[in-house]
């Protein structure tokens, strides 16, 4: 079994839905970036008024990326298992699961109404 980032890769068709779910895993310290990028750029621009301590904002708003994340995660998630699910038909079609995956995935965001 192969190793992508650390995580064991069966060497299926599916290594590509691995893979990308694998590279959406974003570190902790980057989350805390993002987060101290966006609050810089509200209180530069003078949009946010602080009704508490600037650490409380922040910590809002890594909240709120990182819920994202782990929603489009859970949604990876349920792409691939609707994949595996009709793997064999596939197989047999010689289905481009990358583009599929894509396809359901934007499917799915659109009945939703996700954004992502």
């Amino acid at each position: 079994m192969a190793r992508f980032s650390g995580t064991p890769v069966a060497p299926l068709a599916f290594n590509f839905l691995q893979c990308y779910i694998a590279l959406m895993r974003i570190p902790n310290e980057i989350v805390d970036k993002i987060a101290g990028l966006v609050l810089q750029r509200l209180k530069n621009r003078e949009l946010i008024l602080f009704k508490t301590e600037e650490v409380k904002v922040r910590a809002r708003i890594e909240a709120a990326i990182l819920a994202d994340l782990r929603a489009e995660e859970a949604l990876d998630a349920e792409v691939e298992s609707m994949i595996k699910a009709h793997s064999a038909e596939l197989d047999s079609e010689g289905a481009d699961y990358r583009k599929l995956f894509n396809m359901i995935k934007g499917k799915l965001v659109r009945e939703r109404e996700l954004i992502i």
